[in-house]
Formats: C-alpha cells, sequence, structure tokens
C-alpha cells in the first residue's frame, strides 16, 4: 500500500523534526557543556617529596697536576692517556743536556774555591810562622839585654872599687880611668840592646795584628767560597734530576698536554704536563646550589643524580661537606657543596655533569591536591564574592578561621578578616619569598609550607564550592593538605574551558588575592 502525503504535511513534518531536533541540541549541550565547562581530578592520598635540584660535575676526589719545575725540551714520554701509574714512575724525560753542562761548570767552580781555600790555609800558616820568629827575635833581644845588664853591672861595681882604690892613692889614675871607659860602653851596649828589644816587641804586635789576621780573614772568605760552589753544584744537580719527570701519586692518567719536542717554559708558574686522578672508583661531585635553596640543604639529606651518558640510571651519593664561601657570578650567589660518589665499576667519568636531586623533606600517605588547583580560581569570581561564599559555609562557627589558625586566631578568639588589599600585599610577600631565586621550585602557584589556600570542589549541584586549606609540602605536581575540609576522592577543579574556543585554561586567582585565599604562586630556583 503506497502512502501520499500532501505538500503541507510534508512540510510540517519537516519543520516538527526541526524543532525538535533545535530543543534536544539545546537541552544536550547545555548539559554537556556543562558537564565539560570545569577541568576536574580526584583528591588523593599519595606520598610526597621536597626536593631540591642542581647540577655539578664529575671529579676525582684527588687530581693533581704534574708540572715541570725546569725549562726544557721534551725528549721522551713514558705515559699517555689512561695509563695507569705508581708513586714515583717516571712519565716524562726532559733534554738534559744544558743542565749536565751547568753541573759540569759548578763542579769546576767548586774545585776552584777548595784550592783557593788551600792557597789562604798556608798563607795563614807563613803568617803564623812569621809570628814565631818575631816572638823569638823578641825572646833572643830579651836574653842579649839581661847579658848586658849583668856586663853593666860588672863594671860599675869594678868603677866603684877603682874609685875608693884612686882615692886610698893605691891604684894609678889611668886604671880609674879604663875602669870608667868600660862601664860607660857597658851602659851603651845595655841601652842599645833595650832599645832593640823594644823594636822586637812592636814588630812583633804588628805582625800579630795584621798579618795574621789578614790571613785569617783570607781563610774564612775561601771558606765561604767553598761552601758557596757546593751550594750552587747541589741546585744544579737537582735540576738535573728535575728533567726526569715522576708521578707523585698513584692513579691514572686523565690528561696529557704535551708532545716530544715540545718546548716548556718554567719561567712564571710551572707547566702542566699530566693531569693524574688518584682513584676513580671515589669520586665526588661539585654542586652549586642557590642561595635560596642552601638553608635546607643539611648532611642527612638523600642525594641522588643522573647523568646524560646512563639515560634511566640513577646513583646515589652522601653529602660530605657545605663549603662556607659563597660564589657571586653575576649577581647570582650560590655555595659548593660536595657529594662523596661510589664509583666501583668506574661507568662515571671526570668531566660528567651530574644532575642532582636532594630530597629535603618526605610525607608518606598524605592527602595531597594537585598545584594546578591552587591556581584556579572561576571566572568573574572577585575577592568579595569568595569570602561572601566562606561566610555562608561556615555559619558563624568560624571555620574560616579554624582551617588557618596561624592567620585568623589568637587565643581561640576569631580574629577578623583582613581586608583584600592586605591580604593580597601578605601574599605577594610569601610568594616573593618563597619564589627567590628562580626558575623550576615546582612551577606557578606552588606556596610556601605553612600558607593557606583556597581551592574549589565540584559540588552536589555541579557548581564549583570553595574551601580553604593549609598547606604543606610540594613536590612540584601536588601539595600536601595539613588541614582543611577535604576528603579523599572528592572532586577538584584545577581548570576551566575558555567559553567559544573548545580550549581548556586554569584561572589564576583574581588580583590582590593574595595568601590568605591563594594568591598566586611564584615559581622558584632549585627546590620543587
Amino acid at each position: 500500500m503506497k502512502l501520499r502525503f500532501s505538500g503541507r504535511q510534508i512540510i510540517g513534518t519537516v519543520i516538527g523534526l526541526a524543532i525538535v531536533g533545535a530543543a534536544g541540541w539545546f537541552l544536550w549541550g547545555k548539559r554537556e557543556a556543562a558537564a565539560e565547562e570545569y577541568l576536574t581530578a580526584k583528591i588523593e592520598r599519595g606520598d610526597l617529596r621536597n626536593s631540591v635540584f642542581a647540577t655539578g660535575t664529575l671529579q676525582a676526589v684527588t687530581t693533581v697536576q704534574v708540572g715541570s719545575q725546569v725549562s726544557g725540551t721534551i725528549a721522551s714520554m713514558s705515559a699517555d692517556f689512561n695509563t695507569k701509574v705508581r708513586k714515583g714512575q717516571i712519565v716524562a724525560q726532559l733534554d738534559p743536556s744544558i743542565l749536565q753542562a751547568q753541573v759540569a761548570s759548578q763542579r769546576a767552580n767548586l774545585e776552584q774555591a777548595r784550592a783557593s781555600a788551600i792557597d789562604a790555609q798556608a798563607r795563614l800558616l807563613a803568617a803564623k810562622a812569621n809570628v814565631q820568629n818575631q816572638q823569638a827575635g823578641v825572646s833572643s833581644a830579651n836574653a842579649n839585654l839581661l847579658a848586658l845588664k849583668a856586663q853593666l853591672d860588672d863594671t860599675a861595681s869594678l868603677l866603684k872599687r877603682q874609685e875608693a882604690l884612686a882615692a886610698s892613692g893605691l891604684v894609678p889614675e889611668r886604671d880609674l880611668e879604663t875602669a870608667r871607659a868600660n862601664y860607660k860602653a857597658a851602659d851603651a851596649r845595655y841601652k842599645q840592646a833595650l832599645a832593640q828589644v823594644e823594636q822586637a816587641r812592636s814588630s812583633e804586635l804588628s805582625s800579630s795584628t795584621a798579618g795574621l789576621a789578614q790571613a785569617e780573614a783570607q781563610i774564612k772568605q775561601a771558606q765561604a767560597q767553598v761552601k758557596q760552589a757546593e751550594a750552587s753544584l747541589r741546585l744544579a744537580e737537582v735540576n738535573l734530576s728535575n728533567t726526569t719527570i715522576r708521578s707523585p701519586i698513584d692513579g691514572v692518567v686523565v690528561s696529557r698536554d704535551v708532545d716530544v719536542g715540545q718546548t716548556v717554559a718554567a719561567s712564571l708558574s710551572a707547566p702542566t704536563l699530566f693531569t693524574i686522578a688518584n682513584d676513580l672508583t671515589q669520586m665526588q661531585v661539585i654542586a652549586n646550589i642557590d642561595q635560596a635553596d642552601i638553608g635546607a640543604i643539611n648532611q642527612e639529606n638523600k642525594v641522588t643524580f643522573t647523568v646524560d651518558a646512563y639515560t634511566g640510571r640513577r646513583f646515589e651519593g652522601e653529602i660530605k661537606e657545605i663549603r662556607l664561601s659563597p660564589q657571586n657570578v653575576q649577581n647570582v650567589v650560590t655555595y659548593n657543596v660536595v657529594i662523596n660518589v661510589q664509583n666501583p665499576d668506574q661507568k662515571l667519568l671526570p668531566g660528567m655533569t651530574a644532575n642532582l636531586t636532594f630530597a629535603v623533606a618526605e610525607r608518606k600517605g598524605v592527602l595531597k591536591v594537585p598545584n594546578a588547583a591552587l591556581r584556579f580560581t572561576p571566572k568573574d569570581m572577585t575577592p568579595e564574592k569568595i569570602r561572601e561564599i566562606l561566610r555562608n559555609q561556615r555559619g558563624g562557627q568560624g571555620q574560616e578561621q579554624q582551617a588557618q589558625p596561624a592567620e585568623g586566631q589568637q587565643g581561640g578568639q576569631p580574629a577578623q578578616a583582613e581586608s583584600g588589599e592586605r591580604q593580597g600585599r601578605r601574599g605577594q610577600g610569601q610568594e616573593g619569598q618563597a619564589s627567590e631565586g628562580g626558575g623550576r621550585r615546582g612551577g606557578a602557584g606552588v606556596p610556601g609550607e605553612g600558607q593557606s589556600r583556597v581551592v574549589w570542589v565540584m559540588g552536589a549541584d555541579n557548581k564549583p564550592q570553595p574551601r580553604r586549606v593549609r598547606l604543606g609540602i610540594s613536590d612540584g605536581t601536588a601539595t600536601e593538605v595539613i588541614d582543611g575540609n577535604l576528603q579523599e576522592g572528592e572532586t577538584i577543579i584545577v581548570g576551566q574551558k575558555v567559553a567559544g574556543s573548545g580550549a581548556s585554561t586554569t584561572s589564576t586567582r583574581p588580583p590582590g588575592f593574595g595568601g590568605g585565599f591563594g594568591g598566586p604562586g611564584g615559581g622558584g630556583g632549585g627546590r620543587r
């Protein structure tokens, strides 16, 4: 049976279908839009770890640069890259010909100085012999003086006897004259001998003070020249021995900076020939920690790191020391932290860049919220509207203050709510403090530990409801909830659809709505 429809029936049917479709699209689309308007996540329990991130360079615990104390040409080399050496082992040899000639020259100078010392010793002996001769001359003059004195006394006695006899007329006058002449002659000889004694004594004094002193000075000078020549010879021999370059420690050669035939000049500083690492199974990392994060670092922190050479493998280390000397590079202040690393398989090589993670805090099985929820505020929501909703929620029981005792309660009495401008200033100050050092502190919107924020959960009417929470540590993705009216499994809002674009966004806090109600979060420097 064929059905026939008139044109009016067809038009009416089409119009009816269009109306029904439009109504269905409107109702379904509105319900779907309401369901898809917000981006949500579930509140969960889990583990959180607050970490500080840094980079550092791997190096051996003991690294010695082997240089040359003398200048010369490299004649031979006994070590190369990766050569294992022992303490005292020869690793290079400089051409010794010039220094050998210097040693020979200094040895000749020493022989000459010794010959001069022998000559001075002979002159000293001659001077002493001359003094002895002078002393002998004085002794002889004294003996002659004594003999002449005896003759003088004898002629004087004879003269007196002749004068007495002559007075008695017993002897002729001629005998008396003869006695007088003999006395005068003896007296003259005595005086001459006395003058000779004085002359001998004077000659002895001049010889002992001048000649002997000069001879002794010459011998001392000669001895000093001998010592100087010996010292010069020893210096030349040491320089000659320094042409043989030896390893100062046991280790492995990690760098060789010269080749055979190259000339090294040790004028102002010793040129480096080799770099020797003592033990590559024991290494260390020198990490640069930002001043904003150094307060969280201590020797109890667990340290792990990765290197680009071994993707997916994580190494462990122990903090050895936190050096107090600051490093200021372009007004960025950092501190060096030394981490000891065990390297038994010697996979880690000197110079590798280590990406370090310092675990500064850890929580197990805590309630946590996504960090995106801390940055979210519904569109067209002002601080005044949020306060009004929170006042209606607490119903005069002070829940808002109980959720944030550090900001709201004093002595058990609820404090007055801060003005939006004051809260904004405080939030900006807290965020600015938390973000000092810039870069990687868990991303934007991560507050400091103990701060208070407002988050939004999906209510039973599919509308956002604010909840005030007090926060703990963050790992950059999620943040611990210390206090607040949140339950595990609740739906929390992390973003909102942008009308007319089909894209999603995470709304930020209203201007001036700071730390008390979850103002815009700051970035940060190495902590997360």
